[in-house]
């Protein structure tokens, strides 16, 4: 079934950084943590974005980046905006999986939120790696904790927590112990050392990925992985371990809008 436009209005807006705002529109939806949602501004354009909150009133985490997202940044509460969701298919918490990881980098840790919310309301242990470049720049911090998750925080600079990415405390905290399943979305170069590291510990993973997005149904074929043709609207956002190893350009490259590959900065 393909989710309808419904056009509502924006009922709240939370800063949650200096470049991160959340809005709470004026719709409830049932969705599952992962999926996501294709946002229209009139006049302006549609482009996918992470469902932040599905408990209640839904929510968009978004990062002022680009020109849509800095049009998004202007929006006032009661403005109109069209939405489509949910879509996708999200994160899977499996019954048997009773302790679990959670990592998080920058604007990726929006879907993961809701993701831990209900794990913990599944009766699960949750343990959770957020990591920014600087203290400031930090994502949901307080809802991990508020739902007692066990967090542990890195910055690039060291403004808190641990100095260094979240696969360095990842690493750290793997020497320690072990989880029956491990959650990762950020960065994708990010992601490739996570999964890296769940692997050689033998944690079932799950990441989400970043995508351009046209149709956002899997019609288009804009978001097709080289190697194992997942569309990643479709099959995706969220792929198991084994799925996303079958695709040679995760880690490597993207397309963009015009299909033209653009290669990820390795550190």
């Amino acid at each position: 079934m393909i989710a309808k436009l419904h056009v509502t209005k924006i009922r709240e807006i939370i800063k949650e950084t200096r470049r991160i705002k959340t809005f709470i529109l004026d719709m409830k939806i049932k969705a599952q943590p992962g999926q996501f949602a294709m946002v229209w501004l009139p006049d302006v354009d549609e482009k996918p974005m992470a469902l932040s909150y599905i408990d209640g009133y839904a929510g968009i985490t978004v990062l002022k980046l680009g020109d849509f997202t800095k049009k998004l940044h202007e929006a006032k509460v009661g403005d109109i905006v069209g939405i489509r969701a949910p879509l996708g298919r999200g994160f899977k918490l499996r019954d048997e999986d009773k302790k679990i990881l959670i990592v998080g980098g920058g604007i990726g840790v929006a879907p993961l939120a809701p993701l831990a919310e209900k794990a913990v309301e599944e009766g699960k242990e949750v343990t959770a790696i957020i990591g920014a470049v600087t203290k400031s720049e930090l994502l949901f911090v307080n809802r991990f904790e508020k739902v007692g998750a066990k967090v542990y925080i890195t910055t690039d600079d060291g403004t808190a927590g641990i100095k260094g990415f979240t696969t360095d405390a990842m690493r750290m905290l793997l020497e320690k112990e072990t989880f029956d399943a491990c959650y990762i979305c950020g960065p994708e170069i990010m992601m490739v050392k996570a999964l890296e590291l769940a692997r050689a510990k033998k944690i079932p993973s799950q990441v989400s990925l970043h995508r351009y997005f046209k149709c956002g149904i899997g019609i288009c074929g804009a978001c097709v992985l080289d190697g194992c043709g997942y569309r990643v609207c479709k099959e995706g956002p969220t792929f198991w371990d084994f799925e996303i190893e079958k695709c040679s350009e995760f880690g490597s490259y993207w397309r963009n809008a015009a299909g033209v590959k653009v290669y990820f900065k390795k550190k």
